[in-house]
């Protein structure tokens, strides 16, 4: 699971439904900054929260860990050396 990818789909499905951050989190049972720091990239749900955001996202759980087709891979994952010094 790519952060950034899932992070951008929970973003984009959340607002497709209208609902805020802290809507969301109310329904989930957990804070609106988890929800802002998943949507971010900087966290991700606990697994036991999967399938909850899934169900009320309205997408299947194996397309909620594949992320966003359209957002680019975390170029940290992608390339570790990314920071490396020649």
């Amino acid at each position: 699971m790519d952060n950034i990818r899932t992070g951008a789909l929970i973003r984009r499905l959340r607002r497709e439904l209208g609902l805020t951050q802290l809507q969301l989190a109310g329904r989930l049972g957990v804070s609106d900054k988890a929800v802002s720091k998943w949507e971010r990239g900087l966290g991700s749900p606990e697994v036991s929260t999967l399938p909850r955001l899934s169900q009320v996202l309205g997408v299947d759980l194996a397309r909620m860990l594949q992320g966003d087709p359209g957002v680019l891979p975390n170029i940290s994952t992608a390339n570790p050396n990314r920071n490396a010094h020649i």
